[in-house]
């Protein structure tokens, strides 16, 4: 039959590798390896390539077992031999319907419709079925496996491959091999890098929450310490207050025990009536006074009132002040928002000119494989950048947590200081310093946001520099390919 062809070399060279297209990757599938007559059948795991060359009718089908790589099965197909395949085993196709049902063909085998068999042509090598001769010719076949006969589609000849190109295509594995390991190391110290940095700024942050805690803690014991003073004068007052009551009920008491005898007096005595009258008119008139006097002290009360109340309205609107600023910074946090989109359609836009000068530069792949991977790198940057304003979000809504538990205690402070002006006055007092810390707070976190944008825009111009240098040393290399 068929011998292999000498075109093999043109698989097996550096001179032809960029001529070299694979029809399908690589698969991994069970082959089963036959004796004579069927004497010898076993099952190994082995690894197909199934590659073409560009301008050729040339196809080369090599198996390779897994567990062993120096074994190696190689069948090629040129013009020649596919005409006599085509008389030997009646082929009704051209040779790019044979390369297209070959492909399809090994689909089946892969998903199980279909079966390959490697079996020697001499009936005298079935002895040798686990270490063959590499004299030896072997023929490949595409079976069917059915309950009455097993029915062969193709039948390719194929022989073990010489030692020369068994260490081309491991040299090959390992040289690729190599390339991905310099490449993940690569990765793997840029990242270390970002860890690191990342590391140091989870630091930093740190740092910044304990003291805002110790601050925190403070800010609270002297609240406490406020309130537990401020207990214990209203408590000793309504001590006072009880106290006075008392004794003014006691008083009554009194006075009403001695109108009581004087009654009795005035039932036996006439004259003693009169002069009792006299006494009750006077203390009549006293109390009249005592009367005008409260009321003139009411109405000096309700005027406090008055004012406590307009105090009231102007800590309010202090309030509504606050809640407007807080909104700026959530109108500042979308502008950044839309900043980060104008990035991404920034970045969508280079993408699009790298996608149009990978197909104007088909021959140069690898300095578009270098540009893609720089585009990944700045998508990681933008990931980062996003991750650091939702962080700084939820500092932001911290913070406004903070400021409303602040005036929830300042509302309580107001039921307490409604009665007296001393309370009023320390509320102004705590409005005053957050006057002046939200300030300073809004000037650090767009101090904060400012240098985000100008990061991001130097990112950016750097790429397009990078670009822009990579397009130049291509064009330079044009020309001097032209020349």
């Amino acid at each position: 039959m068929w011998a292999p062809s000498r075109e093999e070399t043109y698989f097996a060279s550096m001179d032809h590798t960029k001529n070299v297209v694979h029809i399908m990757p690589s698969v991994e599938m069970m082959v089963t390896f036959c004796g004579d007559r069927d004497a010898m059948r076993a099952k190994k795991a082995c690894v197909l390539y199934a590659e073409r060359i560009d301008f050729k009718e040339l196809i080369q089908l090599r198996l390779t077992e897994k567990c062993d790589q120096r074994r190696m099965y190689i069948t090629t197909v040129d013009s020649a031999s596919f005409h006599e395949l085509k008389q030997d085993q009646s082929l009704n196709v051209t040779f790019v319907g044979f390369m297209e049902n070959v492909v399809r063909m090994l689909k089946d085998c892969q998903a199980g419709k279909l079966e390959l068999c490697l079996s020697i042509k001499d009936s005298t090598a079935g002895s040798e079925n686990q270490n063959p001769n590499p004299n030896h010719d072997y023929l490949l076949q595409f079976v069917e496996i059915r309950a009455f006969k097993n029915l062969v589609h193709l039948c390719l000849p194929c022989r073990s491959a010489p030692l020369h190109t068994v260490l081309f295509y491991i040299n090959t594995m390992l040289d690729a091999a190599h390339k991905k390991t310099y490449l993940l190391e690569q990765n793997t110290q840029q990242l270390q890098m970002e860890l690191n940095s990342q590391r140091s700024h989870i630091e930093q942050l740190g740092s910044d929450n304990s003291k805002l805690r110790e601050a925190l803690v403070e800010n609270t014991r002297h609240l406490g310490e406020k309130h537990s003073m401020e207990l214990q004068q209203m408590q000793e007052k309504l001590e006072k207050l009880n106290e006075q009551r008392s004794n003014e009920l006691e008083r009554s008491r009194r006075t009403i025990s001695g109108l009581q005898t004087q009654l009795d007096r005035a039932m036996l005595d006439k004259t003693d009536l009169k002069t009792v009258q006299e006494q009750t008119e006077k203390r009549n008139q006293a109390l009249s006074e005592e009367l005008s006097c409260y009321k003139s002290r009411l109405s000096t009360l309700k005027e406090q009132n008055d004012k406590l109340h307009t105090e009231l309205t102007t800590a309010k609107k202090q309030e509504r002040k606050l809640e407007y600023k807080i909104e700026d910074l959530k109108q500042h946090t979308t502008e950044l928002q839309e900043h980060i989109q104008k990035g991404n359609k920034d970045k969508a836009n280079i993408a699009a000119e790298l996608e149009a000068e990978k197909k104007i530069l088909h021959t140069k792949r690898q300095a578009l494989e270098m540009a893609s991977n720089e585009i990944s790198k700045a998508n990681q940057i933008i990931l980062k950048q996003s991750q650091e304003l939702l962080s700084q979000k939820k500092t932001i809504a911290w913070r406004t947590e903070v400021a409303l538990q602040q005036e929830k205690a300042i509302q309580e402070k107001d039921k307490l200081l409604c009665l007296r002006e001393e309370e009023l006055e320390h509320v102004r007092q705590t409005v005053q310093q957050l006057r002046e810390e939200i300030p300073q707070q809004l000037q650090s976190m767009r101090h904060f946001a400012h240098g985000l944008e100008q990061k991001y825009t130097n990112q950016i111009v750097t790429l397009k520099e990078h670009l822009t240098t990579s397009s130049g040393k291509e064009n330079q290399s044009r020309k001097s390919n032209r020349k």
